[in-house]
């Protein structure tokens, strides 16, 4: 046999996988190169780190944001969350970027993340209400501006905010102990005390209809506007079928919507309808008791008539209906002295009204006179805050007027603000 041939080719094969194969201590230097370059990355990435104030990042966010360079804020906030955990900060100016963005979703992650023991948790809360009022959510409104309240009961932007709600609403208790609270806290603008005096009258405007209308579509099981709705409607003359139908998607037991649909009977002239509605009525509520009282009128039951407009006048102060129905029952009755009390409280609740009326327009909201006519007027029908603001706005347009001095040292100061409650109509 001839020398390599019938040979181990094994052996040769790994003789020259030996000969090819690095050393092995050029190998570990390689690795220890790749280790070393690891390593020193991570340590000036953990110095340039360190060395980024995050309070700073932040302002610069903040600064982008405002001038409206959105993407920069973005980028900012981006490398905060590397440099920390969110704080409310942070978070609520992540909110405000999403929203500027047209991100609502991602605004109400970031403030939900805020939580009510946290520092801005009060402006958060705020500011998911006013997300939830423009989608037209009412209920879920409501609801942010009472937590914002229970976190800061001195939050004067979500008692504001609360006075359109339940001014619109027609919840006139509520609403008046918005602005009590409101006058407790801040002097109440002409335009605030304007607000407040037509809060205690119902007067018809077309648009408000529309926009409680789109209130009840956006949320269909918005009680209170479906009420407020059909209280508006319900004596506008063809308007029976709309009422009708708005009206036709809340529970029989309701009293409430019982009362507006004896009304509807009423105004349709159907009285055996109202008659069997109002047998299974409740007897304590308010509008039922005064419709109780105009069907004792007409079939000349005075006793009765006063008895059921007594009740409907003891839980709205302010109005003038039920004094001037009670007022007529008196007279019936041969008791003229008590109608003229109660015609005294509807043409003192008249005044104010009227008087409010005439200086509605910019040019007379500076006229000391007017302003001291309406303090007058206030003062006389019992609205005490509310006087109490009309003359301290005589005070800032004639700091000298001694009428409205006195007059601010004898009445009492605005009483301590209502405690945020739970939502009672919604």
């Amino acid at each position: 046999m001839r020398p390599g041939r019938g040979g181990n080719p094994a052996r040769v094969d790994e003789a020259s996988s030996e000969s090819t194969r690095p050393p092995r201590s050029s190998l570990l230097f390689v690795v220890g190169g790749i280790v070393l370059v690891a390593c020193a990355g991570a340590a000036i990435w953990a110095l340039a780190r360190r060395g980024e104030d995050p309070d700073s990042l932040w302002s610069r966010a903040e600064r982008a944001f405002l001038s409206g360079d959105h993407a920069t804020a973005r980028r900012g906030l981006h490398r905060l969350r590397r440099l920390r955990d969110r704080s409310p900060r942070d978070l609520m100016l992540e909110a405000q970027l999403a929203l500027a963005e047209g991100r609502p979703e991602a605004a109400r992650e970031a403030l939900a993340r805020i939580a009510d023991g946290q520092p801005l948790a009060a402006q958060a809360r705020l500011l998911e209400g006013r997300m939830s009022r423009q989608a037209k959510r009412l209920r879920d409104a409501e609801a942010s501006f009472l937590r914002a309240l229970r976190v800061d009961p001195r939050q004067v932007e979500a008692r504001k905010e609360l006075v359109y709600i339940y001014g619109i609403q027609l919840r006139r208790v509520e609403v008046d102990a918005q602005f009590r609270a409101l006058a407790a806290l801040t002097p109440l603008s002409h335009r605030d005390l304007f607000a407040w005096a037509l809060t205690h009258y119902t007067t018809w405007r077309p648009e408000i209809a529309v926009e409680l209308q789109g209130y009840i579509d956006a949320d269909p099981s918005d009680r209170a506007s479906r009420l407020a709705l059909c209280e508006y409607l319900v004596d506008q003359p063809g308007r029976e079928a709309q009422v009708e139908a708005v009206i036709a998607e809340m529970p029989p037991d309701d009293p409430d919507a019982l009362a507006v649909r004896i009304a509807l009977a009423l105004n349709k002239g159907d009285l055996e309808r109202a008659r069997a509605l109002l047998a299974a009525a409740p007897e304590d509520h308010p509008r039922i008791a005064r419709m109780r009282g105009q069907l004792a009128m007409r079939r000349r039951d005075v006793d009765a008539a006063i008895r059921c407009f007594t009740a409907a006048l003891t839980a709205e102060p302010y109005d003038r209906i039920s004094p001037m129905e009670l007022a007529q029952a008196f007279r019936l009755k041969g008791d003229e002295a008590a109608a003229a009390k109660h015609l005294d409280r509807v043409r003192r609740l008249n005044e104010v009204f009227n008087l409010v009326m005439k200086i509605r327009s910019p040019e007379q909201a500076s006229r000391p006179s007017d302003l001291l006519a309406v303090a007058r007027a206030c003062e006389s029908a019992g609205l005490l805050d509310e006087a109490r603001g009309w003359y301290t706005l005589v005070i800032a347009a004639s700091p000298l007027d001694a009428e409205a001095q006195q007059a601010l040292a004898r009445l009492p100061r605005p009483a301590a603000m209502p405690a945020a409650t739970a939502v009672t109509k919604g």
